[in-house]
């Protein structure tokens, strides 16, 4: 997927950034039960950051939010919002699937990943599975966004149901899954049936 993203940054076909707006209250409310549990905000790394529209909203609630994408011009645009927001958040260039501790940094409480993971192959999604166990903190929440499986047809995101998200993260437990709110998609992917899922490090 990520010579597919590449090209669609460079040709500005991003589509679901704007899809990424829908579900914004629905995140925040994740977002607020994780600050909840956890205590208040604390550091948290987004996965795939695109261009920084929820690591600023991380950053505007308190966190101490760092974002990572492979993507150089997701980077970059992920950096001016941040810096267009006046809000406090690193932006890295970096390879979900091996995270470098030394660089990212570690002890991360939240992970956020919006539309990542459901787009790697499984070994992909393995590897992305160690490597953020490796950066995360013993009492971590992930929130992962993924389309059902199958619910939309190539170039776009396979997706990742329950049993994909779980195989790939073993030292986790899957706590709740939810359907995201739709609106402001574009119609392809109202039909990807966006689920919400949190899980909690347990190993």
């Amino acid at each position: 997927m990520s010579r597919g993203y590449a090209v669609a940054y460079a040709l500005n076909l991003t589509p679901w950034e704007r899809a990424g707006t829908g579900g914004a209250a629905a995140l925040d409310t994740l977002i607020a039960r994780a600050e909840t549990e956890l205590g208040g905000p604390a550091r948290a790394l987004d996965l795939g950051c695109g261009s920084g529209l929820h690591l600023v909203a991380l950053a505007q609630r308190g966190w101490q939010a760092t974002g990572v994408d492979l993507i150089g011009k997701a980077v970059r645009r992920a950096r001016a919002r941040v810096a267009d927001a006046g809000v406090t958040a690193r932006v890295l260039q970096a390879d979900v699937t091996a995270l470098d501790r030394t660089e990212v940094g570690a002890s991360y409480r939240l992970l956020l990943d919006i539309g990542c993971f459901h787009g790697l192959d499984d070994g992909q999604r393995a590897a992305m599975g160690r490597s953020v166990s490796a950066v995360a903190a013993p009492d971590a929440l992930l929130i992962l966004l993924a389309f059902q499986p199958g619910a939309v047809p190539k170039p776009l995101p396979r997706g990742a149901d329950a049993t994909d998200i779980e195989t790939a993260f073993p030292g986790w437990r899957l706590v709740d899954s939810e359907p995201a709110p739709t609106e402001g998609m574009p119609a392809p992917l109202r039909k990807a049936a966006p689920t919400f899922h949190l899980l909690r490090r347990t190993a």
